[in-house]
């Protein structure tokens, strides 16, 4: 199974993951991490105890907030040059949903690519001008 952690600042991440299980029920191998109150070092650790977890070798993803910010740092240094692990900023509920359902069906990398075209996809202007 292709794991994701969506790390956020503050507990965006948390929140997400609850309104993805509240749509779809509880979800294996879908966590949430804040970089509340954590130094860098810290919240690296906590990346690495997380990727350190995984039980196969189908993948992890990391969805972010934010580009640039702590969680990024982070998540690119927890990361590595390791295969199979993607970090993608920019988390939304479409993203998440999206994942749910694709990650049993695609290989790590279409699944990533997916995953991103759907949270691309879902950002639009709705109504107005």
């Amino acid at each position: 199974m292709i794991r994701a952690l969506v790390m956020t600042h503050g507990e965006i991440g948390a929140q997400l993951v609850r309104v993805v299980e509240m749509i779809m029920g509880p979800i294996a191998g879908l966590t949430a991490l804040s970089n509340g109150n954590k130094a860098a070092t810290e919240l690296q650790d906590d990346v690495k105890a997380w990727l350190d977890k995984s039980e196969d070798d189908a993948g992890e993803i990391i969805l972010i907030d934010d580009y640039g910010g702590s969680c990024a740092s982070a998540a690119v240094i927890a990361c590595g040059e390791v295969e199979n692990r993607t970090i993608i900023a920019g988390v939304n509920l479409a993203m998440l949903l999206g994942y749910v359902t694709w990650r049993d069906s695609e290989d790590q990398a279409e699944l990533a690519a997916k995953v991103l075209n759907k949270g691309r996809e879902a950002i639009t202007i709705v109504g107005g001008r």
